[in-house]
Parts: structure tokens; C-alpha cells; sequence
């Protein structure tokens, strides 16, 4: 009996801890079923990178991009053997766990109508269809470091006084710049400048943290090739310079209303609703992630991964205070509308000047 009466006091002391932890186990599963059937697609419409996929298996080599070389390096590093289809369950694995953390925490510490709003907030956006669809690329991990850069910045905005959280981001920092060192960054700088804006103050610890993480890891990615003996390279810039401005241009103007329908997935009123609200800030990221995209070819993919860390760090902003009944209301029928779109609408993303359709969700 006295057992008893402990375990029941202890789960009234953390109730909401250990409610919140099971919503986010339950996620992880439902997000998995969810995202098949709304993303599922044919071979023709998947963009698989084999290439990553040998690189797990073999040590640094030429072959290795010296930007984003830590995402098949640290399956070999950890000794982890995958085969083909292992590799492409880890790729997804990584985005449901990291969207149950971020619904696990967003409940405990903000509610949890925000915990669950965030995990269909996020099923229902660009980064869930182009992660489901392009298997095997370093998105994977720079989404995860993204999630936890937001989550830390928002423990360390909770409890300045801990240095803990300043080392954690630090280190989140040197991963990402390891991960995919361009993306990050602007990953970074657009996080950090939605936070200083929402909260009319630049925390220069952070700010410090920043660049000095992001210094570190290109100068340490650098020694890792140098001491392997592996010619630095950068192929990414490489590309980027070789087509003229008139060739992006070309690219991104054609289908250009349906290249913008597709970085919102049907999360548009969301986003307008933000506007309504006098965020500014979400619409000069908006903006910078646009110019950013304008010299990639995987247009959707990069706007995804660019733009939604920042609106996912807004929402968790904006939940500090609380939601009201009626935000709340708007917030649920954004979600039902973003549903119905993608239920009714053939999904798509851009690559290059072509639109890649998945293929209707439901058959009439």
C-alpha cells in the first residue's frame, strides 16, 4: 500500500511531465502513419541519395563534401551497418523523433494544445512532405540540430543563470556546421534573428556563442580533411557560381504562383494570420530564406528547411503568454483548412523549373 500511495505521488508531482513525455511517444507513431498516407508517393516522384548511403560505410575520403560531411560520417564513426532500407528508416526515424521531443516539450512547458498543435503544425508542412520524398541527404540531421537549437534557446530565454545551455548550444553549433555548414548557418542566423526581434533585445552571450560555434566548426572541419589528407572542396559553391543570374531567374519564375503555393503545403492562413498579427519578423525571415532559395535548385526543399525552424521558434514564442479560446479557435481551423488542402490537392514541390506531383491523397 505504502508503494502504492508513492507511485501515485509521484506522478501527481509530475503529472503533466509524464503526461507530456507519453504524448510524445504516441506522436512518433501517429506521425509515422500520418505522413505515409499524406506523402506516400511513387518511385518516379522520390529523389533517393545512394550516395550517402555507401559514403556510412567507408572513412573520410575525396568523395566526402567538407561542408556536410557528418551525416553518413557518424554512422560509420558509431559503427552503425544499415542496409538500403535501414538507412532510409533512420532518415525518417530522425524526423519523428525530433518532432516528439519538440511535442513533448512544447506540452509540458507551453500546454498542451501547443504540444499538439506544433505535431500537426509540422505534419502538415513542406518539411514533412520533402523529408518523406528526399531520402538520404544531410536534411535529415539539420533539421533534428535545428529543433534542438530552438528548444535550448528557449530553456536558456527560461533560466539565464545556467551555464549548461550555453555549452549545449555551442556544441549544437559545431554539429550543424559539420552537418551542412551553409544551411545552418542560415538556419542560425534566422532563429536567433526572430528571437532578439520578438524579444527587443540581443542577448550577446548568445550571440557570441554563435559565432564563435560556427568558427570552430569550420576550422575544425577543415583540420579533420587536412589531417586525413583529403583535398578541401566545395562543391556546393562550386555549383552555385557556375550558373549565371539569368539561369536562376529562368528557373524560379516559371510556375512561380504554384513554386509559392508549394512552400506553404496549405499552411498559408497560418502564415497570414502571423501577419495580421503584426509579425514582422516571420516576414523579413520569409524574405531572406526567399533570396537564399533564389540560387538553389531544390527550391521547396531549401525554403522548407530555411523558413519553418524560425516559424516553429515563433509559435513557441508566441505560447509563452498562453493562447487565448479564440486563437486557439484559429489556430485548430488553419490546421483543418492546411488538412483539407492536402486531402483535396494533389501535393507537390519544386525542383529545378519542374513541379513534382505526389498524386492525389483521396480518388473520387
Amino acid at each position: 500500500m505504502k508503494v502504492l500511495n508513492s507511485i501515485l505521488e509521484i506522478f501527481s508531482k509530475r503529472k503533466k511531465l509524464i503526461v507530456s513525455v507519453l504524448i510524445g511517444f504516441v506522436s512518433i507513431f501517429f506521425l509515422k502513419e500520418a505522413s505515409y498516407f499524406l506523402y506516400k508517393s511513387s518511385p518516379e516522384s522520390q529523389v533517393i541519395n545512394s550516395g550517402f548511403y555507401y559514403l556510412s560505410k567507408s572513412d573520410l575520403s575525396k568523395e566526402y563534401d567538407s561542408d556536410s560531411f557528418l551525416f553518413p560520417y557518424h554512422l560509420k564513426i558509431l559503427k552503425i551497418d544499415l542496409s538500403p532500407e535501414g538507412f532510409k528508416r533512420y532518415c525518417k526515424f530522425l524526423l519523428y523523433i525530433i518532432s516528439a521531443i519538440l511535442i513533448a516539450y512544447a506540452s509540458c512547458f507551453r500546454g498542451y494544445f501547443t504540444g499538439i498543435f506544433l505535431g500537426f503544425f509540422l505534419l502538415l508542412s513542406p518539411v514533412y512532405l520533402i523529408q518523406n520524398n528526399w531520402i538520404g541527404f544531410a536534411d535529415h540531421l539539420t533539421f533534428f540540430w535545428s529543433v534542438l537549437l530552438i528548444l535550448f534557446l528557449d530553456l536558456r530565454d527560461r533560466d539565464k543563470g545556467k551555464k549548461i545551455y550555453l555549452y549545449v548550444l555551442f556544441l549544437l553549433f559545431v554539429l550543424g556546421s559539420w552537418t551542412h555548414f551553409y544551411q545552418f548557418i542560415a538556419i542560425s542566423f534566422f532563429v536567433l534573428f526572430l528571437n532578439f526581434w520578438e524579444k527587443k533585445e540581443i542577448d550577446r552571450e548568445i550571440l557570441k556563442i554563435f559565432l564563435l560555434g560556427i568558427v570552430v566548426g569550420r576550422v575544425s572541419s577543415f583540420l579533420v580533411f587536412y589531417l586525413n589528407g583529403i583535398e578541401w572542396n566545395e562543391r556546393r559553391l562550386d555549383t552555385a557560381q557556375s550558373l549565371g543570374f539569368a539561369r536562376w531567374y529562368s528557373m524560379h519564375t516559371k510556375h512561380i504562383l504554384l513554386t509559392l503555393v508549394s512552400f506553404w503545403n496549405g499552411l498559408l492562413f497560418l502564415f497570414l494570420e502571423n501577419l495580421a498579427r503584426r509579425k514582422i519578423s516571420i516576414l523579413l525571415v520569409c524574405f531572406g530564406a526567399f533570396f537564399i532559395t533564389f540560387f538553389t535548385a531544390d527550391t521547396t526543399r531549401v525554403f522548407s528547411h530555411l523558413f519553418y525552424p524560425a516559424w516553429i521558434s515563433l509559435w513557441l514564442i508566441r505560447s509563452q503568454i498562453g493562447f487565448s479560446n479564440r486563437e486557439k479557435w484559429i489556430l485548430g481551423s488553419g490546421l483543418v483548412l492546411a488538412a483539407i488542402y492536402l486531402l483535396a490537392f494533389d501535393p507537390f514541390y519544386k525542383w529545378g523549373g519542374d513541379l513534382i506531383y505526389l498524386g492525389p491523397r483521396i480518388s473520387f
